[in-house]
């Protein structure tokens, strides 16, 4: 080989000579780090573990969360204080205006600045407490409120349970507009937006949706008694001549004729006297049981012989129930008819005869210990004693 020969890049352009050892390339610190990374089997493992301990973990998740739960309730607190206190103002200013110290004016500009929540849990809670005279007072500054304005509309909402919700909102404001978009609502139903509606126009005193309600029975005709009850009794002593009017018809459905007595009797409308005498007499087992009540609570004395005759009658609820009437009307020519029912096998009978002998007086009394003094039958001597010794009283049949 020559020396000196020409090189180009580093590398000799001569030939290599067989036999001769060939020195290695050196290799450059770039390379063999690229040569490291292809070569997973002899990477370098990394000395930074992040892991947590398990109870830090533990511990930081449950400060977290409790910081939110007490976020979310603090929250709840200031929104319920803000409510309040937005309620106790609206309620001022009602109370302000009931005693003459707001205009009418004044103050529906206070309740347009209310929510809707606000203004219909202050003003039902305040209707519920003041007088008729200025509840009505009260409704007709109101008329023209935004809120009434919005449940008169919702009144032709799709969704029935919002009528419903929107007529016994409106039956908290009297006024000619609402009156009309009830009468709306209670004919075009369905049934619970027609109980609704009908209550609602109950507390305005509406008699012709009365008598609508005793032509049109089978509008509300799944409601039961109890509910019949309180919607005939909330159209309270104008609807009480309507009432009547219907029992002097036959084509009452029963549950509409018994909640019709029950009325009549708790009002003691005594001009339906006659109408209710009749049916303890000729009536079937629940009219003849709701005729002797009613006769009872309106303390009918007129009708004492009729009751009487009641305490005979193959019923035994009849029976209980005369002799509870008996007690109420107090009439003196009762007592030995009572005294001879103290013998009865109905437990209810006994038991009613018994404590209206007590409220007869000396004579009833006097009854009752010839009785524990010298009746043959255990049971009377048992009753009449519990009587004398002030059992208990309340007890129904």
């Amino acid at each position: 080989m020559r020396p000196n020969a020409p090189t180009v890049g580093g590398n000799s352009y001569h030939s290599h000579v067989p036999g001769t050892p060939v020195a290695p390339k050196p290799v450059s610190s770039l390379k063999r780090t690229a040569f490291l990374a292809e070569n997973k089997g002899i990477m370098v493992p990394s000395t930074t573990d992040l892991s947590m301990p398990l109870p830090l973990t533990v511990t930081i998740v449950l400060a977290v969360i409790a910081i939110a739960i007490y976020a979310v309730r603090a929250h709840g607190r200031r929104t319920r204080r803000g409510a309040r206190r937005n309620r106790g103002s609206l309620a001022e200013s009602f109370r302000r205006y009931l005693d003459g110290h707001l205009s009418a004016a004044q103050l529906l500009r206070a309740t347009e600045q209310a929510d809707e929540g606000n203004y219909w849990t202050v003003l039902e809670s305040l209707s519920l407490r003041i007088a008729r005279s200025k509840w009505i007072r009260l409704s007709q500054a109101l008329v023209e409120s935004r809120h009434a304005k919005s449940e008169r509309r919702a009144l032709a909402d799709d969704s029935p349970w919002r009528r419903v919700l929107a007529a016994r909102r409106l039956a908290l404001v009297r006024a000619r507009p609402s009156w009309r978009a009830l009468r709306r609502a209670m004919t075009r139903g369905p049934e619970m937006v027609t109980y609704a509606s009908a209550m609602a126009l109950a507390r305005y005193r509406d008699r012709g949706a009365l008598r609508w309600i005793l032509a049109h029975q089978e509008a509300i005709s799944h409601r039961h008694r109890n509910s019949l009850v309180a919607l005939l009794r909330a159209f309270g002593r104008p609807g009480l001549s309507v009432l009547t009017q219907a029992l002097m018809r036959t084509d009452a459905q029963p549950r509409f004729e018994l909640a019709i007595l029950d009325v009549l009797g708790a009002r003691r409308h005594r001009e339906a006297r006659a109408l209710i005498e009749r049916r303890l007499v000729m009536g079937d087992l629940e009219l003849r049981v709701a005729a002797a009540r009613a006769l009872g609570s309106m303390e009918a004395v007129e009708c004492a012989t009729t009751l009487m005759s009641a305490l005979k009658d193959e019923a035994w609820q009849v029976r209980a129930q005369a002799a509870r009437a008996l007690g109420r009307v107090r009439a003196p020519l009762a007592t030995q008819a009572l005294a001879a029912r103290l013998t009865d096998p109905s437990w209810w009978v006994r038991h009613h005869a018994a404590y209206a002998l007590m409220e007869m007086g000396e004579d009833g009394q006097g009854a009752l210990r010839h009785v524990v003094a010298h009746s043959t039958d255990a049971y009377a001597r048992d009753m009449a004693r519990e009587a004398l010794d002030g059992g208990i009283k309340r007890l129904t049949a």
